[in-house]
């Protein structure tokens, strides 16, 4: 297949770009942070589990940009390890600027990208993979099955994988080849052999989807 690749309209490696983008996207979309308290709620659910057997949870957040989600687990969540993953310095800038020095203690920063064969590289084992808002970011749907299946490497056993993103739809976002549907978001996944898939939580054509080998 001859797959075209959509084109960003910003360049999130530079930093006027990124915080630009920074500013701007909480005050376009409020509700994000209900998607945020779904993962925190996720991450206090597990705590006691882990707590008795005495490790903490490790999260990693993939294109974790300027850190919004981050300083929400991190507050919230004082038993996590968190590792942020972004291919953009800037947006690492950014994200370490939000933090406390007690919240740096527990955040480890890898620049890589999802686009290369190598993304992966310096990337360990998980209980929390999330990857939110920034799926589209492959810039194609097509590349989304692989991406997910190179994404299970990730996870430790039981892990749980969190795919959110804004889905094609007439109510939603109009480009269908950089955007997916409900239904090829669940297609992928099952494609790359996610067998547990749920859309647990959508407002406003953004979706949040549980994933469970």
């Amino acid at each position: 297949m001859d797959v075209k690749e959509v084109p960003s309209p910003i360049d999130l490696k530079n930093p006027q770009d990124a915080l630009v983008w920074a500013n701007e996207v909480n005050e376009k979309r409020l509700w994000r942070y209900e998607f945020f308290d779904y993962y925190v709620d996720f991450a206090k659910k597990i705590s006691q589990k882990m707590n008795n057997e005495n490790r903490a949870i490790h999260l990693l957040e993939i294109g974790s940009g300027p850190g919004f989600l981050a300083k929400h687990l991190l507050t919230q969540c004082g038993d996590i390890q968190y590792t942020a993953a972004d291919f953009s310095e800037a947006m690492h800038a950014l994200s370490k600027s939000k933090l406390s020095a007690n919240e740096l203690q527990r955040t480890e920063y890898i620049l890589c990208d999802f686009k290369t064969a190598e993304w992966r590289a310096q990337l360990a084992q998980y209980d929390v993979v999330i990857i939110h808002q920034a799926l589209h970011e492959l810039r194609h749907k097509h590349y989304a099955t692989q991406f997910h299946q190179e994404v299970k490497s990730l996870l430790k056993p039981q892990a749980v994988y969190f795919v959110c993103d804004h889905i094609f739809a007439p109510d939603a976002m109009k480009n269908n080849e950089l955007y997916m549907s409900q239904h090829e978001h669940f297609q992928a996944l099952k494609n790359a052999g996610f067998n547990d898939v749920a859309l647990v939580k959508e407002i406003k054509g953004l979706c949040l989807f549980e994933c469970y080998v």
